[in-house]
């Protein structure tokens, strides 16, 4: 795997993680929340939690346009699109089922669990909605290397807003475009040779 990949993925990192992050605050409000307002006061520990969260959520939104875009121009080739627009929806999951059984439980929480579920949810769409964006980028680049024909590209690329459809269409993605990079090529004095 070369470098420009890792790059790729690493950039995706927060993307990756946003299914996971109100978990990372849940932690820190139980766990670290004492120790921050100890550090910079109360008002200073809740100022810094804000500023961070709203930087994640800013870089996050800005990557998935960035990759997108940089997808759809043909910067990353369907087969790396593919892998980035896989590797994110795999890592994510796990987090949709921790979410499933989350909702299943809160059904016996009583009102806390609603707000359980309402904050599951949420999370999740807006997560399904980031990666619905970011995989528009994938659908517009195999569409122009001819892997997929249009009404597919605007079928999949629609699918990839749908819970658990979007992880097939992901690796529906991934093996086509991978099958077309790992063909052998012919070399050119067979072709002619042929021709």
């Amino acid at each position: 795997m070369t470098g420009g990949v890792m790059k790729k993925y690493f950039l995706m990192i927060p993307l990756m993680i946003f299914p996971y992050a109100y978990l990372i605050w849940l932690i820190y409000i139980n766990f670290w929340g004492g120790t921050f307002d100890l550090l910079f006061g109360s008002q200073g520990a809740g100022n810094i939690w804000v500023g961070v969260a709203a930087i994640y959520l800013i870089y996050t939104i800005f990557i998935t346009f960035y990759n997108t875009v940089v997808s759809g121009r043909g910067k990353y080739t369907a087969y790396e699109a593919a892998q980035i627009n896989l590797l994110v929806k795999s890592v994510q999951v796990p987090a949709y089922i921790f979410h499933f059984i989350l909702g299943m439980m809160a059904f016996y929480m009583g009102l806390w669990g609603i707000g359980a579920i309402m904050v599951a949810v949420s999370v999740d769409l807006v997560t399904i909605l980031l990666t619905g964006i970011s995989s528009i980028g994938c659908s517009i680049r195999m569409r122009k290397e001819k892997i997929i024909n249009t009404p597919a590209a605007i079928l999949m690329g629609i699918g990839c807003f749908l819970y658990c459809v979007d992880v097939v269409i992901a690796v529906v993605y991934f093996f086509k475009a991978r099958k077309r990079y790992k063909k052998p090529a012919i070399p050119t004095a067979v072709t002619e040779a042929i021709a």
